[in-house]
């Protein structure tokens, strides 16, 4: 059934606009990692890890699309287009106010913010690494997006799952020797301090062979992919 123009206008509209979804996500990620937790973790089946599964969604649309279509889910030729006319107008707006309020505006206020929260926490007697490491996300979110969108997405029928799969990748190649560089640093002082040190330097091993410890424990259960 051929579908109003007006609904397939909207629509191609909203597709469009996954992608400026996909970066509020990740805007949104980086504002919940000092929500979730005091330090430098995040919460299994938190809002960080579901603004990044919502990120990439959004980025991989055209891979769910043709997913749907290999299955027999047929997806109308105007609800995979481009937006035209005022529709494009429209998104031009929103790609613009994303860009220049948002992003090069707003986005420097929340890490200030998180900054000023790391002081008063120090000021406090607490460990201010989760606001340092909530404002470097946000700081970086742009770079992060673009890395997402080149790198991470491949464009595949699979493109959402090969999306989180490269995002692990590229935390367990890329992050991780430089946290467990932080660690070594943190064991160093607290040994210097004359405190506990070596939860430390175990945290800084278990940083440099994640890769290799989720590669053993996908052998010991006998999963193969």
């Amino acid at each position: 059934m051929q579908l109003p123009s007006i609904i397939g206008s909207v629509i191609n509209l909203l597709l469009g606009l996954a992608s400026i979804a996909g970066l509020g996500a990740l805007i949104l990620a980086g504002w919940s990692l000092r929500q979730e937790s005091a330090g430098a973790n995040f919460q299994v089946g938190g809002s960080f890890l579901k603004y990044v599964l919502w990120a990439g969604i959004f980025l991989t649309l055209p891979g769910v699309f043709s997913w749907l279509n290999a299955n027999g889910v047929s997806v109308q030729q105007e609800m995979t287009g481009h937006p035209s006319g005022y529709m494009l107008q429209i998104e031009d707006v929103v790609e613009t106010f994303v860009t220049d309020v948002v992003l090069d505006h707003l986005v420097p206020v929340l890490a200030a913010a998180l900054v000023l929260k790391g002081i008063l926490d120090a000021a406090e007697g607490h460990v201010p690494v989760g606001a340092i490491v909530g404002c470097l996300f946000l700081l970086g979110v742009y770079g992060i997006y673009n890395h997402a969108r080149q790198q991470w997405n491949d464009v595949s029928a699979y493109a959402t799952t090969n999306f989180l799969m490269n995002a692990w990748t590229y935390v367990a190649t890329s992050i991780c020797p430089i946290a467990a560089g932080l660690a070594v640093a943190g064991g160093i002082l607290a040994y210097v301090r004359q405190q506990r040190w070596a939860h430390y330097v175990a945290c800084a091993f278990g940083l440099l062979s994640v890769t290799g410890l989720y590669a053993l424990v996908k052998a010991m259960t006998g999963v193969n992919a």
